[in-house]
């Protein structure tokens, strides 16, 4: 799963993989932009089948990776954390 998000990460941010660290701020680092919010939270949307995630309140690129894993495995079938 992180390696699907850090090739969508490296197209939108035209990034080598290797250069891609979870310590990397999406707005410091990586200076995204609102052009780039929109094609990356896009591109999670359509290769997580319908996954949402709100970039405005990450901020790393670990918190990225943890949010996305933390929701993929809410949404499956049979898994109830409550």
């Amino acid at each position: 799963m992180s390696m699907s998000l850090n090739a969508l990460i490296s197209e939108v941010f035209d990034k080598d993989l290797e250069d891609l660290d979870g310590n990397l701020s999406l707005y410091e680092d990586l200076a995204m932009n609102a052009h780039q919010q929109q094609e990356l939270g896009d591109l999670i949307e359509e290769y997580f089948d319908g996954l949402s995630i709100d970039l405005t309140a990450i901020n790393t690129l670990q918190e990225l990776f943890d949010s996305v894993v933390e929701m993929e495995f809410e949404e499956m079938p049979g898994n109830d954390l409550e």
